[in-house]
């Protein structure tokens, strides 16, 4: 999740405000600050895209074209050859537990 720090200040010094000036409506308010975050956050990277400066967070380097397809081809390649071992895990763990079950009940 990106967030814009500049609304997390801000909101952070409402909260602080209010906790200050009138702490009986801290109950009330804290649940509409923690709401207000992400669309807040939203206008403010928007409009950041729109004067050129870009986004506050980055999700890494961006790739293009057959680089991107193959290494996601092998990295799901790879899950998936992870899933299928932890799948016989799995399927191995029930086994045993399955059996220890039958030799405590014979042993009742």
């Amino acid at each position: 999740m990106c967030l814009n720090k500049k609304v997390l200040i801000g909101l952070g010094v409402v909260a602080v405000g209010l906790l200050l000036l009138k702490p009986a409506w801290m109950v009330a308010a804290l649940p509409l600050l923690i709401l207000a975050i992400c669309p807040l956050s939203m206008i403010l990277m928007m409009r950041g895209k729109k004067d050129g400066q870009g986004s506050s967070c980055s999700t890494g380097t961006q790739k293009t074209g057959a680089a991107t397809t193959s290494e996601t081809d092998k990295e799901i390649n790879a899950l998936q050859a992870e899933l299928r071992s932890l799948k016989a895990a799995q399927a191995a763990q029930a086994e045993q537990e399955a059996a220890a079950a039958e030799r405590f009940k014979k042993h009742l």
